[in-house]
C-alpha cells in the first residue's frame, strides 16, 4: 500500500514539474500574441487609409474642375400679382387667388459653370414654366381699361422663362472654402394670356425684363466629395422703359458619387418687381417664388 502511494506521489510530482516547464512556453506564446495584435490592427488601419486615399485621389479636387453641369427639376410655389394698365387706369390683382393660376408647379432646371481660370468662373442658369387654368373669377378684374365682372369664366395662361448669367471672381480660395463676388444679369420673360366668351376677352401681352445683379457666393467643402454652397444676388435699377428690383437666394449641397458624377439638392427663393412701359406691355409684375430642387451633377 505504501509502495503504491509513493508511486502515485512521484507521478504527481512529475506532472507538476512538466506543467511548470511549459509555463515559460505559454508566457512566450502570450507575449507574441500581444505583440502581434497591435501590428495587425496597425496594418488594417494603414490598408483602410491607403484605400481611402486612393479613392480621394481619383476625384477632381473641389474648385479645380473646368466644367460643372447640373440638370434636374424644381418645385415652385408662387405668389404673383399683375397690373395691366390702360391709358386711364389700372388695378393690381392676384394671379393665383383671383385669376386661378396654380400655386405650385414643377419644371426643368439647368445650370452650367465654366472655370476658365483658377479664380474666374462664368455661369448660366435657366428654368421656366407654364401655368394655365379656367375658373369663375371671385372679384372684378381691371385689364387695360376694361372691367371683367365677377363670376366671369376666365381662361388664364402664364408663361415664364428665367435665364440668369453671371461672372464670379474668387477673392478667397483654399482647400476648404471658396468665396466669390459676382456680377450678373437676371433676365425674366413673362407672357400673360386672358380669354373669355361672355363677355368677350382676348388679351395677350408679353415682356422681357433684363435686370443687372450684384452678389456673392460661398462654397464650403466638408470633404473632397461633399460641398455646401450659398448664393445671394440682387439690385434695384431703371433701364430705359423698365424699372425693377430683384433679390435671389440659393442654398444647395452636392455629393460626388464618382469622379465625374454626383447628386444634389437645394432651396431657392426669389422676389422680383418690374414696371414696364412699352407699346406692347404697359404694367407692373410682382413675382415671388420659392421652392426645392434636386439635380444630377457632372464635373470635368
Amino acid at each position: 500500500m505504501r509502495t503504491d502511494e509513493s508511486g502515485r506521489d512521484k507521478k504527481r510530482a512529475d506532472i507538476v514539474v512538466r506543467a511548470t516547464d511549459l509555463g515559460p512556453m505559454f508566457a512566450a506564446s502570450n507575449s507574441c500574441s500581444n505583440a502581434l495584435v497591435p501590428r495587425l490592427a496597425l496594418f488594417a488601419c494603414a490598408a483602410l487609409a491607403s484605400g481611402a486615399a486612393q479613392a480621394v485621389e481619383g476625384l477632381i479636387a473641389p474648385g479645380e474642375e473646368k466644367f460643372n453641369l447640373r440638370l434636374g427639376g424644381i418645385v415652385h410655389r408662387f405668389d404673383s400679382k399683375l397690373a395691366l394698365a390702360g391709358p386711364q387706369r389700372s388695378r393690381e390683382f392676384d394671379l393665383e387667388d383671383v385669376a386661378g393660376a396654380q400655386h405650385e408647379r414643377t419644371s426643368v432646371w439647368a445650370e452650367g459653370t465654366w472655370r476658365f481660370a483658377s479664380r474666374h468662373r462664368l455661369g448660366i442658369q435657366a428654368f421656366g414654366g407654364k401655368r394655365e387654368n379656367q375658373r369663375a373669377i371671385s372679384q372684378d378684374i381691371e385689364l387695360e381699361d376694361r372691367t371683367i365682372p365677377v363670376n366671369t369664366v376666365l381662361n388664364t395662361e402664364v408663361k415664364t422663362t428665367f435665364v440668369i448669367a453671371n461672372y464670379q471672381y474668387s477673392f478667397m480660395k483654399n482647400e476648404k472654402m471658396e468665396i466669390a463676388g459676382l456680377l450678373g444679369l437676371y433676365t425674366a420673360q413673362f407672357r400673360f394670356k386672358f380669354g373669355a366668351t361672355q363677355p368677350l376677352v382676348d388679351i395677350d401681352r408679353k415682356t422681357t425684363a433684363p435686370l443687372p445683379v450684384l452678389g456673392a457666393s460661398i462654397d464650403y467643402h466638408i470633404n473632397p466629395r461633399w460641398t455646401v454652397s450659398g448664393l445671394l444676388e440682387g439690385l434695384k435699377l431703371k433701364i430705359g422703359d423698365v424699372e425693377g428690383r430683384v433679390l435671389n437666394f440659393t442654398l444647395a449641397t452636392d455629393y460626388m458619387l464618382t469622379r465625374n458624377f454626383g447628386l444634389g439638392a437645394g432651396y431657392n427663393a426669389t422676389a422680383l418687381k418690374v414696371d414696364v412701359h412699352k407699346s406692347g406691355f404697359n404694367g407692373e409684375v410682382k413675382w415671388a417664388t420659392d421652392g426645392l430642387f434636386v439635380f444630377g451633377q457632372a464635373r470635368f
